[in-house]
């Protein structure tokens, strides 16, 4: 069950991730067949002429659609690519799908009241043609569901879903219904105004009847222009991810820059920072900017800024390091930026690198490390990386498998992860590793692990799952049936994250052995306070519940005429996370349900903004707010940062104790958890100070700190690496 809800949930982003690679893949697909077809019409070439090259054909599957042993006439086939294919099947079950895409693809049958399961994902290369795919039919479960508005939650009507049995529409109340296999089914959603949404379904656990409440976004977009030292330039990569909440780090689409340097993205609501990546294969990072529902936000700039060449040489042991695989990670967000290999006297250079700070991964074999950070001015200065021999990680996994992904991680590695997968007898090795505490990984088919372990010490990582069966259900008890799963380990703080659809609100995880906070997310509707399972051998149920929430709407008006204003925006902050709305031309706004401890600010370009706790107001279903007019005043809906290791501290009982660690923060990969006492810094005693413990935490970006905890009576010292992160409000 894991590998298939994980595998389909990963695949399903990478499918979504191949459509801007592969463009406009109709015309594509269009332009090989005619290449094809005029290959095929020319005549054969003079025998004193030099012979035309025969033309590259896109790939074939072959197979057969039955049903108890018989083949199954006119079932319909359907391939999940970017651009979708359908055929039907002959008299004997058996089919030909041409045109394949060099892409993963996935196949499904359906007829009648029958589908199959899923098959795939398939690659298959062009001119070649892949044969004997059965897809055998079975019963299906009737699955109903609804189609939302992620903000207003009003029924959609006449959105398009499809899935991998056909086609269908939903009603004027929002609703369809469609036959399903008791596996898997993927399923897309689309409807005008709304982003498309693509999602795979796990239906083992559905009941007959099982039922869906998906919810689509309305289209915010962002458009601007991607210049250096601007001149527009033209063929950027450019996406925006989002920088908040479980979803961080999901993308929107790619798209490419114009002649004229300008591009256009559509996305959901949220906190959103743009990213541009050269012709050159350079990574920059964008502006970061609050995209309220539905909003339309302009004239935004990607200033690749300075660009300069980076050379010098890496050494080992005083030795120059010969063909290690180096990557620039960005020290203010970690993001990978570039990558080069040493020549054989260790030496490299890379080309048009942005002017700033970075760190510097270095790999060769089973050696891993990471070296800076190191200041970028572009002034000719070669660096001189020497990297330490570190230490020794060996170990191995039972029961021994082959090709088991190993990760190490620390608060003091940044950007890719360490990663190594184990050989033929199970064993692993890492090399270059730092000295004390590694939190270690494992994945593989036959189940998973983590551990705490140091160099030297003898690593057996004992690979096994068990299921936690999760319901995930609203303030008044009904399932949600759309959520991201987080889980950590409250032993070593390794976390797995999923995102899930599944009928009911009803998901089924598989993890490692031991103790795990597991909370969900709903995009728009908030998240859930986490729950401790033992995950021991027999399945586990636990159910997640939202917070209550209720309706927010009403009017901005303009204090001295009294008239509406129109684009002002209405920010809502609260343990849900933040969210922004624009007013329309009435001045009427209408926010995704909040819960009752919420903060609203309001605010317009010309006009003083306002804030109030909104338990304050007993009319949040019908707000009526009055801004009073500044012509000279500007309001920028800004999240605020701060560079340090992402922990919220409590110095109230005298000791500074870890009350929260912010996800994907440099605390949360060291193995940080709440509960934990600091006892020193860099050395030297904390002090019951708290301000001051957190001046000396926090520093710039990139540096290290080093920090003494005390947990349950046991010392231990860990080093992060600071970066940058959101001040969260709550």
């Amino acid at each position: 069950m894991f590998r298939r809800v994980v595998v389909a949930s990963v695949v399903g982003l990478l499918v979504l991730a191949l459509a801007w690679l592969v463009g406009s893949g109709d015309d594509e697909r269009d332009e090989r067949a005619a290449e094809a077809r005029a290959a095929e019409a020319t005549p054969e070439a003079d025998p004193g002429q030099s012979p035309r090259p025969a033309p590259v054909r896109p790939g074939s599957i072959t197979g057969v659609v039955r049903h108890e042993g018989r083949g199954v006439a006119r079932a319909r086939v359907s391939v999940k690519a970017t651009a979708p294919l359908t055929v039907d099947t002959l008299d004997d079950g058996a089919f030909r799908i041409d045109g394949l895409p060099r892409e993963p693809v996935f196949l499904a049958a359906a007829s009648a009241n029958l589908a199959s399961g899923v098959v795939g994902p398939l690659v298959v290369e062009p001119g070649q043609t892949l044969e004997g795919i059965v897809l055998e039919l079975g019963p299906t479960i009737s699955l109903e569901g609804t189609v939302r508005d992620l903000v207003t939650r009003a029924p959609i009507s006449r959105a398009v879903v499809s899935w991998s049995g056909g086609t269908t529409q939903t009603t004027e109340a929002g609703t369809f219904q469609l036959p399903a296999p008791t596996s898997q089914v993927w399923l897309e959603v689309l409807a005008r105004g709304y982003l498309p949404r693509t999602e795979w379904l796990s239906l083992e656990l559905a009941r007959a009847g099982g039922r869906l409440d998906l919810a689509l976004s309305p289209v915010s977009t962002l458009e601007g222009t991607v210049v250096e030292q601007g001149t527009p330039r033209s063929g950027v990569s450019v996406w925006a991810e989002f920088t908040e909440g479980l979803r961080r780090g999901e993308r929107t689409a790619v798209g490419l820059t114009d002649a004229k340097g300008q591009f256009r993205l559509e996305c959901s609501e949220g906190l959103r920072r743009l990213v541009a990546v050269t012709p050159a294969g350079v990574t920059v990072a964008g502006p970061e900017v609050r995209v309220a529902v539905g909003e339309a936000r302009k004239d935004l700039v990607i200033e690749l800024g300075d660009l300069g060449g980076v050379s010098g040489i890496v050494r080992r042991a005083g030795q120059p390091l010969a063909s290690a695989s180096l990557t620039l990670v960005n020290a203010f967000n970690e993001d990978a930026v570039a990558s080069t290999s040493t020549l054989f006297d260790g030496r490299f250079s890379l080309q048009a690198v942005p002017v700033g700070r970075y760190l510097v991964q270095v790999r060769a074999g089973a050696f891993s490390t990471i070296v800076g950070p190191f200041d970028h001015r572009d002034d000719g200065q070669p660096w001189t990386i020497d990297v330490a021999e570190g230490q020794v990680l060996e170990g191995r996994v039972e029961p021994p498998a082959a090709g088991v992904a190993v990760r190490w991680r620390t608060g003091d590695w940044a950007g890719p992860a360490t990663q190594t997968t184990t050989a033929a007898d199970g064993t692993f090795r890492f090399e270059g590793v730092p000295a004390g505490a590694l939190l270690l990984d494992a994945e593989g088919l036959e189940g998973a692990a983590t551990a705490t372990a140091k160099a030297g010490d003898p690593v057996v990582l004992r690979l096994a799952r068990g299921a936690v069966v999760v319901r995930v259900v609203d303030q008044s008890g009904a399932p949600v049936a759309d959520a991201v799963v987080l889980a950590r380990s409250d032993e070593t703080g390794a976390v797995r994250k999923y995102v899930l659809m599944a009928p009911d609100g009803v998901f089924q995880l598989e993890l490692p052995r031991g103790r795990w906070v597991v909370l969900a997310e709903v995009q728009g509707r908030g998240r859930t306070a986490g729950q401790v399972v033992t995950v021991a051998g027999a399945p586990v149920e636990v159910t997640l519940s939202l917070t209550a929430t209720n309706p927010v709407s009403g009017r901005v008006l303009d204090k001295a005429s009294r008239q509406p204003l129109q684009g002002a925006r209405v920010r809502a902050e609260s343990s849900m996370g933040r969210v922004s709305v624009l007013t329309d031309a009435r001045g009427a706004f209408t926010l995704p349900p909040q819960p009752s401890q919420v903060t609203v600010i309001v605010g317009r370009d010309g006009y003083e903004p306002q804030g109030f706790w909104l338990p304050s107001r007993p009319d949040a279903s019908n707000l009526t707010v009055e801004l009073a007019p500044s012509p000279n005043r500007t309001w920028q809906d800004e999240t605020p940062r701060f560079e340090g290791v992402g922990m919220t501290l409590d110095g109230r009982t005298g000791r500074v104790i870890v009350q929260l660690v912010n996800e994907g923060s440099p605390a949360e990969r060291a193995g940080v958890l709440a509960g934990d006492v600091i006892m020193t810094v860099d050395g030297a005693p904390a002090g019951p100070d708290l301000p001051a413990v957190v001046n000396r935490i926090r520093g710039p970006a990139g540096t290290p700190v080093r920090i003494g905890f005390e947990r349950n009576g046991r010392a231990f010292e860990v080093v992060m690496r600071r970066k940058s992160l959101l001040i969260t409000a709550w």
